[in-house]
């Protein structure tokens, strides 16, 4: 089995691409087992309780613009937060959740660099936890753009619910917009041919920072999805953006 370094992952907070801040990152899926042994067990008896996730980032300080402390200082805090274990390569697997952030902690001694310790996102609102996801693009654009067409996990059409989460960072566009949505479809092969319908349609469209997930309701979602994103606007603002889009067990 090969194994595989995580140095190139890339951290998504809120719309802020923070991965040189990161130096560790880590995900938790509990199943809050409940205990209901009785008398004449021959050993502890658990049932599942409701799952809960985390997922934890310890960080250095940075105080520039929109960097660590100007984006996280603010407890309570909700956005996304999406993980790229392997990096940036569209059709890779990643982790995305909706998030509230639960605590922040700046602290340093003489001989290291500033941190602010470990950070800890909950899920938040109506999240299902960890959303296991496909990266659909990862990078910036000048101009419209229309990604690769990447097959389902299952290589079969979704019944689940699914969704999508985007991530705006980078720097917000002064004159130029984007519609950004994921399309679907059931015949494509390489996200050019085919057939091609929007399954989601992103409400954040650059001119801002932030993140963004929309639901898709269960139903049937086709095998291959897409990115694109569609330029109003000639001024060539770059656009950076990250899609990830994701499946539920139901």
């Amino acid at each position: 089995m090969a194994k595989v370094s995580a140095k190139n992952g890339i951290i998504l907070i809120g719309g802020r691409e923070l991965s040189s801040y990161v130096m560790a990152y880590d995900s938790q899926n509990n199943a809050n087992p409940i205990d209901v042994t009785g008398f004449t067990d021959g050993c502890q008896n658990f049932i599942p309780g409701l799952p809960s996730s985390t997922i934890t980032a310890d960080m250095f300080w940075s105080y520039s613009g929109v960097q660590v402390h100007e984006a996280l200082r603010t407890l309570g805090t909700t956005g996304q937060v999406t993980i790229l274990p392997e990096g940036s390569t569209a059709g890779g697997q990643c982790i995305t959740m909706p998030v509230m952030q639960s605590n922040y902690n700046p602290g340093g001694v003489i001989t290291d660099a500033l941190k602010i310790g470990s950070l800890t996102f909950d899920n938040y609102g109506t999240g299902t936890g960890t959303e296991n996801a496909t990266l659909l693009y990862h990078g910036t654009t000048t101009t419209s753009f229309t990604g690769s067409g990447f097959l389902d996990v299952s290589a079969a059409a979704a019944t689940a619910t699914c969704g999508a989460t985007l991530h705006i960072w980078g720097t917000a566009l002064a004159a130029d917009t984007y519609v950004i949505k994921v399309q679907d479809s059931a015949d494509s092969t390489n996200g050019s041919d085919g057939t091609w319908a929007d399954l989601v349609t992103f409400t954040l469209n650059g001119s801002a920072l932030g993140s963004e997930r929309v639901i898709v309701a269960s139903g049937t979602v086709d095998k291959y999805r897409k990115v694109v994103a569609t330029r109003t606007g000639s001024a060539g603002n770059t656009l950076s953006f990250t899609v990830a889009f994701w499946r539920g067990a139901n």
